[in-house]
């Protein structure tokens, strides 16, 4: 976790400084630190269960720290995009997204268990359906992120 510490922290400076730059605009800056945060994870989980991965503990555990590092990227993605989309109600905005991500969680542990059992212990299923999620994910956030207020946040709570 330290260095998804450091990768989160170096995304922040990264994306501020893209985005005081002109260049690109924050939707796109959203969707690259969005994208490159979930596809680097699914692609990491993914080598971890391949045979490169199976051949040694070590590297597969490297796999995995790498994609948890990487992770990180998704704080200068959807973990700010509250803010561009509803500043005013960005907390409760960002508290219905985690409170959907807490639920997604509690559903994945016992179906892991229940794939686990069904393949006969094969994690790389598990890290199949993981990294596919995130493939998913990618592709829907990546479609719906918004970069300017909606006009819900005006009229949300007055």
């Amino acid at each position: 976790y330290f260095i998804q510490g450091l990768v989160g922290l170096g995304a922040g400076v990264w994306a501020d400084s893209l985005a005081k730059e002109g260049k690109y605009s924050v939707k796109n800056i959203r969707r690259a630190f969005q994208t490159a945060g979930m596809l680097g994870p699914a692609a990491c989980l993914l080598l971890a269960a391949s045979p490169l991965g199976g051949s040694s503990t070590t590297l597969a555990a490297v796999f995995v720290d790498v994609g948890l590092a990487l992770s990180a990227l998704t704080l200068a993605g959807v973990s700010v995009s509250h803010l561009d989309v509803a500043p005013r109600h960005a907390g409760l905005v960002f508290a219905t997204g985690n409170l959907s991500a807490t639920l997604a969680g509690i559903i994945a542990v016992p179906f892991s268990g229940l794939l686990l059992e069904s393949t006969g212990q094969s994690w790389g299923a598990v890290f199949g359906v993981i990294a596919l999620f995130y493939v998913l994910g990618a592709v829907v956030w990546c479609a719906w992120v918004g970069d300017e207020p909606v006009e819900a946040d005006t009229m949300l709570l007055g």
